[in-house]
């Protein structure tokens, strides 16, 4: 193993439980917008993921911007479920009762903990700014992280450069060959660190084949197969 000193971790299914989050958000936010309409049924939790989930790999092969995707699911949504509402003022909702979540996965507070004795952490992440910092906070996270770097106020998104040279120049005294990238996605986190030249460590726990052509440092499927690897 390589010696690092910055250790660049992904939130989002690395750290953080966001189904979970997102459920408690969906159901709040289907009561408040669209009680009225219809009784709440889990087909549409499943109709909003898809709908959300198209709209991310938009952002990530850069085919639009944030506020185009935050809108732009629950435009879709409307169209396919036939409720009504404004996707602005949805959206709005959602991020509120998304705020007030912080779900971690189990073991991540403390690998996390672990980890910073030795390194330096960061976390990386695409997401609200807000949302995701308290988020962060509620979490217990941030008492082991240096800092983070949420895309919204990078002006970009992972994989593109533009991000990383964000993340980058606000760690002080950063060298690449020292930084590892820790994440679950493989078209955001792994594909982001090749396209910035750094370390990967691709944190699969359901397993899955790396692509062609897409160069991955490390693999593991737990957390006790991350802590191994980063401290022995």
């Amino acid at each position: 193993m390589k010696s690092y000193r910055f250790l660049l971790l992904d939130a989002d299914y690395t750290l953080l439980d966001f189904d979970q989050d997102m459920l408690h958000a969906f159901q709040a936010t289907f009561e408040t917008c669209f009680a009225g309409q219809r009784p709440y049924d889990p087909a549409l939790l499943d109709t909003y993921e898809r709908c959300n989930d198209r709209w991310w790999k938009k952002l990530e092969r850069g085919e639009c911007e944030k506020s185009q995707l935050f809108t732009g699911r629950f435009r879709d949504f409307l169209a396919e479920t036939g409720l009504s509402g404004d996707p602005e003022e949805i959206n709005e909702t959602y991020f509120k009762n998304l705020g007030q979540g912080g779900a971690l996965l189990p073991g991540a507070l403390e690998l996390v903990r672990d980890l910073s004795a030795q390194y330096e952490l960061y976390i990386v992440t695409n997401g609200n700014a807000a949302t995701q910092k308290t988020r962060l906070e509620r979490s217990g996270l941030m008492d082991y992280v240096n800092s983070y770097f949420v895309s919204e106020d990078a002006g970009a998104a992972k994989p593109d450069v533009r991000y990383f040279e964000y993340v980058f120049s606000r760690i002080p005294g950063f060298e690449k060959e020292e930084a590892l990238l820790i994440g679950d996605s493989l078209t955001s986190d792994m594909q982001g660190a090749k396209n910035v030249g750094i370390d990967s460590l691709w944190y699969c726990p359901q397993g899955g084949v790396t692509p062609e052509g897409l160069a991955i440092t490390y693999r593991a499927g737990s957390f006790e197969e991350i802590r191994e690897l980063l401290l022995g």
